[in-house]
């Protein structure tokens, strides 16, 4: 099942620009939706939102850091790339998806998730890189998860949707294509 109707806008393996001279490979798919769209779960599992906050581009976590009882492999994903995300551990804990673009409001809020949570990069104070995210929720195949959106590196409202073996980040040639889903 895929996440939501819409269209592919962006393929797989498709070369992207970035900010830094080169290119680098589009390990997800992007699909055009409305803005506020329902994003469903394509699969039974684990839910959660996810938002990163950074000052500056580059900062990374300094540590790898635990979130929702488990080291996060994707915490590096922040709010001025990815928006908000929506992480999913399938059922089976075989997948990871990861969808971005979502804007925090739409996913920090009570008729999805209950309950907001708070984490602080612990070796410089101040809020040098901090999050909020979501205690789990399980879910069924189907069941709304979140909302398109159109923040971080976006140029119009879509998901970028990705997909990782277990519950480890991956690189794009290691990934799952999500056009197999579609």
């Amino acid at each position: 099942m895929i996440p939501v109707e819409g269209r592919i806008s962006s393929s797989f393996f498709e070369p992207r620009p970035m900010s830094n001279p080169g290119a680098h490979i589009h390990g997800a798919i992007d699909i055009g939706a409305s803005q506020g769209a329902s994003i469903v779960a394509p699969e039974a599992g684990v839910a959660f939102a996810w938002c990163a906050f950074r000052p500056e581009e580059g900062l990374v976590w300094p540590s790898p850091i635990s979130v929702n009882g488990a080291r996060m492999p994707f915490s590096n994903y922040f709010n001025d790339m990815y928006g908000s995300i929506i992480v999913l551990r399938s059922k089976d804990d075989h997948r990871t998806h990861v969808i971005a673009h979502s804007f925090p409001n739409q996913l920090f809020n009570t008729r999805i998730y209950q309950g907001i949570q708070y984490i602080e990069e612990q070796q410089v104070k101040r809020f040098p890189i901090h999050a909020n995210y979501t205690p789990p929720l399980a879910v069924k195949r189907g069941e709304m998860i979140g909302y398109v959106g159109n923040a971080g590196y976006s140029t119009g409202p879509h998901i970028h949707w990705e997909i990782h073996h277990g519950w480890k980040w991956e690189r794009w040639e290691e990934r799952i294509n999500p056009e197999g889903w579609t």
